[in-house]
């Protein structure tokens, strides 16, 4: 049997964090989608993104968010669910948008941004208003803050 020299472990040792750290050289850190916690945002991906680009199919999808019946006020459709934490606004072939009282939580525009990003045809920008492409169509996307959460989106010019 050969012994190796008292160095040898050493070396071994030196030649395996070498491989570990060109290993771990190679992989980089990937920042996560946001997961989606609001259900304005949720409500939003059902009633409006998947009715565009003509929203047809929105006051139905409402009634699932507990929208039961939506006002016709001669510009859009407009209901609130039962208990005043949910509001919508469908006009045909132009714009959606979902209501939600106020939220504590500063990655809503981000989860919007990522929720949008999924049925968009084209990239998002990662600030708002964007605009994004749905079946051909140009919609602008925005979130407003002020006095609660809105999700908008409106059929570009």
């Amino acid at each position: 049997m050969t012994t190796l020299p008292h160095t040898a472990p050493l070396a071994l040792l030196l030649a395996a964090l070498t491989l570990l750290s060109a290993c771990s050289s190679v992989t980089r850190k990937i920042d996560p989608e946001p997961t989606i916690t609001s259900a304005g945002i949720l409500a939003f991906r059902d009633i409006c993104l998947k009715s565009a680009p003509s929203f047809a199919g929105a006051e139905t999808a409402a009634r699932s968010y507990g929208i039961v019946e939506l006002t016709d006020a001669g510009f859009a459709k407009m209901g609130m669910d039962q208990d005043q934490t949910l509001g919508v606004q469908v006009q045909a072939n132009k714009e959606c948008a979902i209501t939600t009282p106020s939220q504590n939580d500063s990655s809503l525009t981000q989860q919007f941004l990522s929720s949008v990003g999924k049925f968009s045809s084209t990239p998002v920008a990662q600030s708002v208003p964007a605009r994004i492409t749905l079946e051909g169509q140009t919609f602008i996307i925005m979130h407003d803050r002020r006095g609660g959460e809105a999700y908008v989106m409106l059929k570009a010019p």
